[in-house]
């Protein structure tokens, strides 16, 4: 019997098409087979905490190391080049940031496109951040910047880390909306704004609560606002921005898994399944929440739902940026 190509197909399809995928599926490497990286784009102690924990837990589920490699630089936006340029393998991972999303205003001469050129795989957490000051300034509210308790001719400065980071968006959103002036100070990392604050060379930095509050508690800086609708639990005596009649002015921060590119759906789906695996820990996250972190729920966290986030992020701050210019405030 002569066989048609309509025949042929159906037979393929059928019968041998089905081993033929069955042995290919054989054949194929399973993921992962070595140990994974996650780039981080700002220096140690920058939030890694964080990440840290998260990659211990993964880990542990995929059955193997997860190792962090930090490539600072643009406001993260280095590590998250060299990652979109990272074999699709899955082995190569960044942890992205809001910051991420702004390179093409911020950056021009970083080479690579933040919404083509990486993939999500999940978010990692949330976070509220914090005005904090000195514990030796004579700052103790918000309305102590409003309205100066002492001269200060040029404005109280106002540290941050890199261009086009949160720190720096919310340090312009809070001096055009409140009309006030901060003198901008650019460091190259939380770390050095942190201990110029501290030493009282700095008088402000705006911050991610998880990392100022191990401080606060300790008395080495004080907090004057939290950035966020409402109070917060770790810090129930520390007003809200919204109190003081600055809604809009809330931002939190966030932190996600973000892959090369046209990685294969496979890979990604194992490794969002790692993450909401670690997520969905008790102890890990009750380590999160106790560190102010608000983690992804499993249950929502899917890669769709992160590009849906990314996407209106960057339709919501790209436009605060170009209407209020706050990429110049440098």
């Amino acid at each position: 019997m002569k066989l048609g190509k309509k025949e042929l197909a159906a037979l393929i399809s059928a019968g041998d098409g089905a081993s033929f995928g069955a042995r290919a599926a054989s054949l194929a490497a399973p993921f992962p087979e070595r140990p994974i990286t996650i780039v981080v784009g700002f220096p140690p102690g920058g939030g890694d905490m964080l990440i840290r924990e998260i990659a211990t837990q993964m880990g542990e589920d995929l059955g193997q190391e997860i190792r962090i490699e930090y490539r600072p630089g643009a406001a993260g936006n280095v590590g998250a080049a060299s990652v979109a340029r990272a074999e699709r393998d899955g082995y190569t991972i960044f942890l992205a940031g809001r910051s991420n999303i702004f390179h093409r205003l911020m950056y021009d001469d970083v080479d690579y496109d933040f919404s083509f050129d990486l993939t999500p795989v999940g978010l990692v957490a949330k976070m509220p951040f914090v005005v904090v000051a000195g514990k030796n300034t004579p700052l103790a509210s918000l309305n102590d910047i409003i309205v100066p308790t002492r001269p200060s001719p040029g404005g109280y400065t106002c540290a941050y880390s890199e261009i086009g980071t949160t720190s720096h968006l919310l340090g312009g959103f809070l001096q055009q909306s409140v009309g006030i002036r901060l003198m901008n100070a650019p460091y190259l990392g939380v770390v050095e704004a942190l201990a110029d604050v501290i030493g009282g060379r700095t008088d402000l930095l705006i911050f991610p609560l998880p990392m100022a509050l191990p401080l606060i508690r300790t008395g080495n800086i004080k907090a004057l606002v939290v950035m966020a609708h409402q109070r917060v639990s770790s810090l129930p005596n520390v007003p809200a921005i919204d109190e003081f009649g600055l809604a809009g002015a809330d931002a939190e921060g966030w932190y996600a898994l973000m892959a090369p590119a046209r990685t294969p759906r496979v890979i990604i789906a194992t490794l969002n399944r790692a993450l909401n695996t670690a997520l969905s820990r008790p102890a890990l996250k009750e380590r999160l929440e106790c560190l102010s972190y608000i983690p992804a729920y499993p249950s929502e966290n899917t890669p769709e739902t992160l590009r849906a986030l990314i996407a209106q992020e960057t339709e919501k701050w790209t436009a605060v940026l170009m209407d209020r210019n706050i990429n110049s405030l440098h």
